[in-house]
């Protein structure tokens, strides 16, 4: 047999030597076996010996035929439990001289009632005579958790799905699903999980997807669903990561949560119900607490967290006279960055501002995303002199950021500073009048807003 190429330090090509070649099989924890087309064996290495048993088999010095061993020494099925034909078994398949890769098939010794799960892959050899190469991987361990992690899924009445992490498609969803969702099992596996989104609801499935893959566990994350009648069905969503068929999958449980939300709405009791619960599970209580004042996307405070914060503001700047300013920041032509660089690119981008404007954040300083591509940061005992000062500083380092994919971003600011007689709707459409001021004049740019008249 040819020996493969290796290539040198100084670029010199080399061969491995017979006994290198011959030691990186041995070591080999698949079987492989090389037979002429009559089914001699050739070459086994230790690990097919293993597999089929033949460390002992047949006198010294004796050539083994692989096809009249096996042949009535072992039962080959499907997956499925169904027969394999003798003409369509590995073997045959390999001295025929097929290629094929990665075939699962239940393979069962004679007298041992204990099937395994081997994956064939065939070869051939050109030469005179031809040789067939057969590999054979032992897979049992991860069939066998597999099938128990299915029927253990099928069984289990919450709401369910695997879904591939690449990219969200439905592998498999159980009855606890199908009822949820008002669809049949089959129709949501030609679905993904975005399918299951409404289309208003900002899409958070990749920054999960990118927590499954490094391990982490979403828990009881509250999240809207888009039932096969358009209702929105708002549940609790729970996922890990698992390995289905080699890919790397996760499962996501889902827990409805409409009814209760109706109720905790109409009623007292549900809401003082509410209350002992989440005094009973004080770490689930401050998770939730958190995702509610955070953005997903950019890990910064949402709308939610910022208005919370202002009357905090509101309330200090009346109570010691003393003013505080807000600037609203937005991404010029935002649109176009997603259309041109599409969606991936402009979530980076969003991330990047949000980074942006957290680092320059003065210690009593917050900011955070007011909704899509505008941004608000809020600063405690600054003037309007102190506020177009930082204001000018982001708009400078968000046109001087690098984002890959992106040939440039810009930003318009619009501040205001608070004043007496001020309410959060006051003094965010004074800011909001700026910052249209600055898109009117070019974008990419600062404008103060100006001291409040006839009331506004």
């Amino acid at each position: 047999m040819p020996y493969p190429k290796a290539m040198a330090a100084d670029s010199t090509e080399r061969r491995l030597t017979a006994p290198q070649f011959h030691a990186v099989l041995e070591d080999m924890q698949d079987a492989l076996f090389v037979t002429d087309p009559s089914g001699a064996v050739m070459y086994m290495n230790p690990a097919a010996k293993r597999l089929y048993g033949l460390e002992h088999d047949g006198p010294s010095g004796e050539t083994l035929n692989l096809q009249k061993h096996v042949k009535d020494a072992f039962e080959v099925r499907t997956l499925a439990g169904d027969p394999v034909a003798d003409d369509d078994q590995p073997l045959m398949r390999a001295l025929r001289g097929e290629a094929y890769k990665d075939v699962e098939l239940l393979v069962q010794r004679a007298g041992n009632e204990d099937p395994r799960v081997f994956v064939f892959s065939g070869n051939r050899i050109e030469g005179n005579p031809p040789l067939s190469v057969l590999t054979i991987r032992d897979e049992t361990d991860r069939w066998r958790a597999e099938r128990r992690y299915r029927i253990a899924f099928e069984a289990d009445p919450a709401p369910s799905v695997i879904a591939r992490l690449a990219n969200m498609r439905i592998v498999q969803a159980n009855e606890g699903m199908a009822e949820l969702m008002g669809r049949d099992k089959d129709a949501l596996t030609d679905l993904s999980l975005v399918d299951l989104r409404p289309i208003h609801q900002p899409d958070d499935l990749e920054d999960a997807s990118e927590r499954l893959r490094t391990g982490d566990r979403i828990h009881k994350v509250k999240t809207p669903l888009l039932a096969a009648d358009g209702r929105e069905v708002n549940v609790l969503v729970s996922a890990r990561a698992i390995e289905i068929d080699g890919e790397a999958c996760g499962i996501f449980t889902f827990i409805d949560i409409t009814e209760l939300e109706s109720a905790l709405r109409d009623h007292q009791e549900a809401r003082d119900l509410l209350s002992t619960t989440l005094r009973r599970h004080a770490d689930e209580k401050d998770l939730m607490a958190r995702l509610a004042i955070t953005d997903p996307l950019t890990r910064i405070q949402n709308r939610r967290g910022l208005d919370i914060r202002l009357s905090d503001e509101f309330s200090r700047a009346d109570r010691y006279g003393s003013t505080f300013s807000i600037l609203l920041l937005d991404l010029d032509h935002f649109k176009i960055v997603n259309d041109v660089y599409g969606h991936d690119a402009g979530d980076a981008a969003l991330r990047e501002v949000a980074e942006l404007l957290q680092a320059e954040c003065r210690e009593p300083d917050f900011a955070g995303r007011w909704g899509g591509e505008e941004f608000m940061m809020v600063l405690p005992q600054s003037g309007s002199a102190a506020a177009l000062s930082v204001a000018s500083r982001v708009r400078e380092l968000v046109e001087k950021m690098e984002i890959p994919g992106i040939d440039e971003l810009t930003s318009s600011i619009g501040v205001a500073s608070f004043e007496a007689g001020d309410d959060t709707a006051s003094l965010f459409a004074r800011a909001d009048r700026a910052l249209y001021a600055a898109k009117r004049k070019g974008r990419n740019r600062v404008e103060v807003a100006p001291a409040r008249q006839d009331g506004r």
